[in-house]
């Protein structure tokens, strides 16, 4: 269908719109990470990286020399070596010498805690200020205590998990025996941490600069999938709302089309939406149904038209020989003088059935001639309770249920056609009836900001559904009484003033006609 290039040039407008921007943002994004990146990556930072963390090291150097050069000078002292003397010779027990190798001592020479073993490293003495002591004791178990008899070698350790560093020293004992002495010395956590972080960061901005282009690609890389990912959904919601927005012209369409070839009951089904297009097909119901209620009017008219030229030609063509007609049958029983009294009663028989005759055919050429003889309307103001209740006064014997509202505005009508439908009607409900003891006319009236409503219902014998669709037919009639003329008129008075009429009966309950007049009066270019 011509309306899919629609959808389509929706679609292709959208796709352009979304990925029109990609070239210049790819151009942004890439000179904005290369300038990051440059910014980031320049030698001074690296420089500056590498010589803090050549400080670092430097300090962690020096600490570990003077731990080391303590450590020396408290074995080397002649008061410690004089009480080692003196307890390998058994002249102190342990607990004489850790008192003499007091606090003081260790303090002196900036140490946090000393502990000695022989060769087989069992401990001579222990002294310390650090708080784990039995870290200091568990010193002895492990490699590194052994690795220093074995090696015979000096040497300082970081121990990572209690902040220390752990100063090992082979030593000669008075006893000419080896042994070894262990010392710690406690680091400040955030100094060694400082320089830990310093030397992370080093190698990370190392890597940083090695893998530059491929981080920068990696994030161009996520930019155009990200970018992707916004097209794809921006087509998508393309393909959806160019669907919504032309399902319902396919609809406008195909309705035309349907109008054109001159089906005008054909109605769009509208989903509920309140918006501009929504508005749209009702309004085009709206002109479809008007479309189809004027163009029924007018062929009405055009028939009643038909009829009433039909009507008069009849009422013509009847009435004119009626009276020559009555007249001859009168002047033939007249001019008869015989005495012959059969003869004489056939005569007045034959008139009497010839005159009858024609006084029915005279009142079938006046109903002939009313139809025809319909006047030009001539709107005014008109109240619409005050036209009911002067035809309610004609019928004083007749029991009426008058439902008037109070406030009922005026009405553009023809005061004088009103009337007569009313009485038209009322006839119609008066036949109905048929004398019933409880028979009654109810007529009430409302309002709505447009138009005036007349409703006229009878509890009678109704009228069977399948003559409903024909009671508005000129000559259409269940009663052999009359012509079947009277709603025809009523129709097409109705149809004057451009109002509308609808009948609801249901047998032996009753009839209701329902009749809308507009307030304003009609003009030439209503339901145009």
């Amino acid at each position: 269908m011509r309306l899919n290039k629609i959808k389509y040039k929706l679609i292709a407008g959208i796709g352009i719109i979304a990925i029109l921007p990609a070239i210049p943002l790819s151009y942004l994004f890439q000179n904005m990470i290369d300038k990051l990146f440059s910014l980031r990556l320049n030698n001074r930072i690296e420089t500056a990286l590498e010589d803090a963390v050549d400080i670092s090291r430097s300090l962690i150097q020096n600490e570990k020399k003077t731990s080391l050069k303590n450590t020396r000078q408290f074995i080397e002292n002649p008061m410690v070596l004089a009480l080692l003397r003196k307890y390998i010779s058994r002249q102190l027990n342990a607990n004489d010498l850790n008192d003499l190798v007091n606090l003081k001592l260790l303090e002196s020479n900036k140490l946090d805690g000393v502990a000695i073993y022989d060769n087989s490293l069992q401990q001579i003495f222990l002294s310390t200020v650090y708080e784990r002591r039995d870290i200091v004791n568990g010193l002895k178990d492990t490699l590194f205590a052994r690795d220093r008899l074995l090696t015979n070698s000096e040497s300082v350790d970081y121990r990572e998990a209690e902040h220390l560093l752990v100063t090992g020293i082979p030593v000669s004992l008075p006893n000419q025996q080896r042994g070894v002495i262990l010392s710690v010395f406690v680091i400040t956590p955030g100094f060694y941490g400082k320089t830990e972080s310093v030397l992370t960061a080093l190698q990370l901005y190392k890597t940083f600069n090695v893998e530059s282009e491929n981080i920068k690609a990696s994030f161009f890389y996520a930019f155009l999938s990200i970018y992707f990912i916004i097209i794809c959904l921006s087509i998508g919601l393309s393909v959806f709302f160019s669907a919504v927005m032309t399902h319902p012209i396919k609809n406008l369409a195909l309705g035309t089309e349907q109008i054109s070839k001159g089906n005008l009951d054909y109605q769009i089904n509208i989903k509920p939406r309140n918006d501009e297009i929504g508005q749209l097909m009702v309004s085009f119901n709206q002109m479809v149904q008007n479309i189809k209620q004027e163009q029924d009017r007018v062929l009405y008219l055009e028939k009643m038209s038909a009829w009433r030229e039909i009507a008069q030609r009849l009422a013509h063509e009847i009435k004119n020989p009626l009276t020559p007609i009555q007249l001859t049958v009168q002047q033939i029983k007249d001019s008869y003088k015989g005495n012959d009294p059969k003869y004489k009663k056939i005569l007045e028989e034959c008139y009497e059935i010839v005159d009858e005759e024609i006084q029915s055919l005279r009142n079938l050429t006046n109903e002939f001639s009313e139809f025809a003889r319909m006047p030009s309307m001539s709107y005014k103001p008109t109240q619409l309770n005050q036209i009911i209740k002067d035809v309610v006064a004609f019928y004083a014997n007749v029991r009426f249920k008058l439902l008037l509202q109070d406030d009922l505005p005026t009405a553009e009508l023809d005061a004088e056609a009103v009337k007569r439908i009313i009485i038209n009607l009322v006839d119609n409900s008066l036949s109905a009836t048929g004398g019933k003891p409880d028979s009654q006319i109810t007529i009430c009236t409302r309002s709505s900001e447009t138009t005036i409503r007349l409703i006229i219902s009878d509890n009678g014998h109704g009228i069977p559904k399948e003559n409903l669709v024909r009671i508005f037919e000129p000559h259409f009639s269940t009663k052999t009484s009359s012509m079947g003329l009277g709603l025809a008129i009523v129709k097409s008075i109705i149809e004057e003033h451009k109002g509308q009429i609808e009948v609801d009966s249901i047998e032996n309950l009753g009839t209701t006609f329902t009749i809308d007049f507009r307030i304003k009066a009609p003009n030439l270019f209503d339901n145009v």
